[in-house]
């Protein structure tokens, strides 16, 4: 019998490092739920024919279509649906199960979720890289994303109706995509959010989008691939002129890998690139984007080097700082901690 993956079970198998290439290899999607439970037996046997999905916790969460045929058992958490999910609601991954999609999980999350968390959620599966708590920094790399905003709102409109459907759809102008890593998401929302909840309320044109630009040295007729973490662009109608010749600048975020040697040589050369090129970098540490004085700072220098309309940010410092402590909860591991800013709080 076919098992479907719900819930925390669902999200740590698409976190699993080898589940793109899972996915890939069976390329199938169903909608279909069963009515009954596995066994224990049947869900030991489901799961040992693929040996990645024996790293989930237990108890494994499944997703079935009654609740008349089976119960909840230490090893196994039943959720019900009577719901008829899209055809393409369930990812399969191996021959006997499936896993809740990239699409669907954000709502089967909300039950838990804040809006904020859903935010982060989201800007992880629209990014290139997994929550892992283990891990060295938390987290691990992927190759690209496992679904696009655009995606996220298409099955949206196709479930109708369904739980936690607001609290998605409030937390969607803030996913982060393409993003590279939490704190790149978190810094990404502290930038594009509205005033009113904390945010800075610049406009992200991309996150780690490539840009070619000449390469600086004995092979300069050569093209670089560079990667930005955030950049934001100049209006379109400015021209770059000889007092301020900047027509973009590019935010990165710089992490503990930033420190080691290779690592740091070839972040000079692209930071040499981009201001060669007109793209003024700024990089932001932890200790940065902890200090929301040094942070107010950033954005006014951002504004002015883009000939943006000045802020005056001597106002919403509490709802930044609010946004800043909210963000430090969200750990895609534990739920419901922090929500986004309530501008009526500070009124």
């Amino acid at each position: 019998m076919s098992v479907v993956l719900t819930y925390t079970s669902a999200l740590e198998a698409l976190r699993l490092p080898e589940y793109p290439d899972l996915a890939s290899s069976w390329d199938e999607r169903s909608g279909y739920l069963s009515e009954r439970l596995p066994t224990v037996d049947e869900l030991e046997h489901a799961l040992a024919d693929c040996p990645p999905l024996q790293q989930l916790s237990r108890p494994i969460h499944l997703l079935v279509s009654s609740d008349n045929t089976s119960h909840s058992s230490r090893l196994i958490t039943r959720h019900v649906t009577r719901r008829a999910h899209p055809r393409d609601a369930f990812v399969r991954i191996s021959g006997d199960v499936y896993v809740a999609s990239p699409e669907l999980i954000p709502l089967q999350m909300a039950r838990r979720a804040t809006d904020l968390d859903e935010a982060l959620l989201m800007s992880e599966l629209c990014g290139a890289y997994a929550v892992a708590e283990n891990e060295q920094g938390g987290m691990l790399q992927r190759h690209g994303p496992l679904t696009t905003r655009g995606r996220i709102e298409a099955f949206l409109s196709r479930m109708r109706g369904c739980y936690g459907m607001g609290k998605v759809r409030s937390a969607l102008p803030l996913v982060c995509a393409d993003s590279g890593s939490p704190y790149e998401s978190k810094l990404a929302i502290r930038l594009k959010a509205n005033r009113e909840i904390g945010g800075y309320g610049l406009k992200i044109v991309s996150m780690n989008e490539e840009i070619s630009l000449e390469a600086i040295g004995r092979a300069f007729e050569e093209r670089r691939i560079r990667k930005p973490d955030i950049l934001v662009l100049a209006p379109p109608t400015i021209e770059p002129d000889p007092s301020m010749p900047f027509r973009g600048v590019a935010v990165d975020y710089k992490g503990k890998i930033h420190d080691e040697p290779s690592v740091a040589e070839r972040d000079d050369t692209r930071r040499n690139e981009l201001l060669a090129h007109g793209f003024k970098p700024y990089e932001i540490r932890k200790a940065h984007y902890d200090d929301i004085d040094y942070m107010d700072g950033i954005v006014t220098k951002i504004r002015r080097d883009l000939r943006l309309p000045s802020d005056d940010l001597a106002f919403g410092r509490d709802q930044r700082v609010a946004l800043h402590d909210a963000l430090e909860l969200v750990d895609g591991v534990r739920w419901g901690r922090a929500a986004i800013p309530d501008p009526s709080d500070f009124r």
